[in-house]
């Protein structure tokens, strides 16, 4: 299933003295969505992994900042907390971004 992917980085302000946290948009791409399976699916559940789905994408520039603290990734109306990025030996052709559901 090929759809689009908006990922969002986390912005950090003051307000009154208080900090605040909020999300902006950063990139917007496509992506095929895929399921884990086989040793990636009983990996995830021994580790109490659920709603993990890998997001597959075309390598470009703004994705090399990617990192698991700063940004999440919005798919429709949901919400996900990237566990980790694969660039895939860095050949800079794709970039699987394997990411949990907020529930």
């Amino acid at each position: 299933m090929i759809m689009y992917l908006m990922i969002q980085r986390r912005k950090k302000t003051v307000e009154k003295g208080r900090p605040l946290e909020t999300w902006e948009d950063y990139f917007k791409c496509w992506c095929e969505v895929k399921s884990l399976y086989g040793k990636e699916l009983y990996s995830a559940l021994e580790a109490k992994l659920e709603n993990v789905v890998n997001f597959e994408t075309r390598f470009c520039g703004k994705l090399e900042a990617l990192n698991t603290k700063e940004y999440r990734v919005m798919w429709g109306e949901r919400v996900f907390n990237v566990i980790a990025v694969d660039y895939g030996k860095y050949n800079r052709r794709k970039v699987v971004i394997k990411a949990q559901e907020v529930i």
